[in-house]
């Protein structure tokens, strides 16, 4: 299969595998599996799709961050616990 010239495209999909920290190739090819499954053909309609799988990731991105952040709070009980090696 050839892959997509577009620049855009290609701009986009590196931004979603930046997000996502994964290859190039396998944000093209993440983004390539769910086209064939929505039926999307057209290279305006593959850019759309790896925007909405950007601020999905974005999102996603965000909610794991706080998450952590809360997991990292130490508990008003434990605040001067140490541990001795």
């Amino acid at each position: 299969m050839a892959g997509i010239r577009d620049r855009d495209f290609l701009t986009a999909c590196a931004r979603l595998a930046s997000c996502l920290n994964l290859s190039a190739a396998a944000a093209r090819q993440r983004v390539d599996v769910q086209a064939r499954k929505e039926g999307l053909r057209d290279t305006q309609e593959k850019l759309a799709l790896v925007e909405r799988l950007l601020e999905e990731a974005k999102q996603d991105q965000q909610q794991q961050e706080a998450r952590l952040d809360d997991q990292l709070e130490a508990l008003e009980s434990e605040a001067y616990f140490l541990t001795e090696d």
